[in-house]
């Protein structure tokens, strides 16, 4: 490779310096948990460093796909059990170069930490009631109208996935794999007049028509149950970073009436149908 030319300069990001130092920083910042990566690329850009746009994020990329940072809550990130490993392998190899550099430099008074405002959280609400605002409401709202207007009466079924014993990373991992599958192969498993959705961070919701006989509901819940259970047991037999996770698939229903009347009354039957099934599962 030919030498620089006379008047040219090496810029940091050229020679991989700035993507170094933001794996560090990434790493390091997460440690304390996890954050989202707009406001730590904002703090560290209040200490001027000089480094050319976009190492922040090859840096951030190379973490992620390398497993060491995975996907969180709110557009957030996080540190794996690689990413753990890996920062601290980092640190070795910067506090192994720090003295050279010190010398080189010589001594250097720290600057203090800027100090970053940020806009501050959204009031936290359970996942069940903020999801309560998005499709699914909507999507029960128009079946109330249809079945006022002599549409048929309909059942809601709510189900949530509960996984312990491994990290947050994996967890997510498995709740998302197993929402995503059943959502994809909804009208095979539960009927093709069947709509399901998302429900909160490690649910799904599913809405059907109840039947003549009223017992659809049940049926319903019993079969979207099974299903999740069957993919967490599929899941942590097959999958080796899966297989110490311990699980628990709760579901309830409710079938809408005129009694019940409206959307969030519904959704509050459902939901309470839902917390009595884990009740019973703890008590068993």
């Amino acid at each position: 490779m030919s030498p620089p030319s006379e008047g040219s300069t090496v810029r940091p990001t050229a020679t991989g310096l700035a993507t170094a130092f933001f794996r560090l920083y990434l790493l390091e910042s997460l440690a304390a948990g996890q954050a989202r990566p707009a406001a730590l690329l904002a703090a560290i850009a209040a200490e001027r460093l000089p480094f050319a746009a976009g190492a922040f994020g090859r840096a951030l990329q190379s973490l992620v796909e390398g497993g060491y940072l995975a996907p969180g809550a709110a557009a957030t990130v996080c540190l794996t059990s690689l990413g753990a490993a890996e920062r601290m392998a980092e640190r070795e190899r910067w506090s192994v170069m720090l003295p050279t550099l010190v010398r080189l430099l010589g001594d250097a008074e720290p600057r203090p930490f800027p100090v970053v405002g940020e806009a501050p959280p959204p009031r936290e609400r359970p996942v069940a009631e903020a999801y309560l605002d998005r499709v699914l409401v909507a999507s029960v709202r128009e079946r109330i109208a249809a079945a006022r207007d002599g549409g048929p009466a309909f059942a809601v079924v709510l189900a949530q996935i509960d996984v312990d014993a491994v990290g947050e990373a994996t967890r997510r991992a498995m709740v998302h794999r197993a929402i995503r599958a059943t959502l994809g192969a909804t009208a095979t498993l539960f009927g093709g007049d069947v709509s399901a959705y998302r429900y909160g961070d490690s649910g799904v919701a599913a809405v059907a028509p109840d039947g003549r006989d009223g017992a659809r509901a049940e049926r319903l819940c019993m079969l979207v149950r099974a299903r999740l259970d069957e993919l967490m047991r599929t899941m942590t037999s097959t999958v080796r970073a899966f297989g110490s996770a311990r699980w628990n698939v709760r579901a309830g229903a409710a079938a809408w009436s005129e009694e019940i009347g409206t959307t969030t009354l519904l959704l509050r039957r459902a939901e309470q149908a839902l917390s009595l099934d884990g009740e019973r599962r703890d008590a068993a």
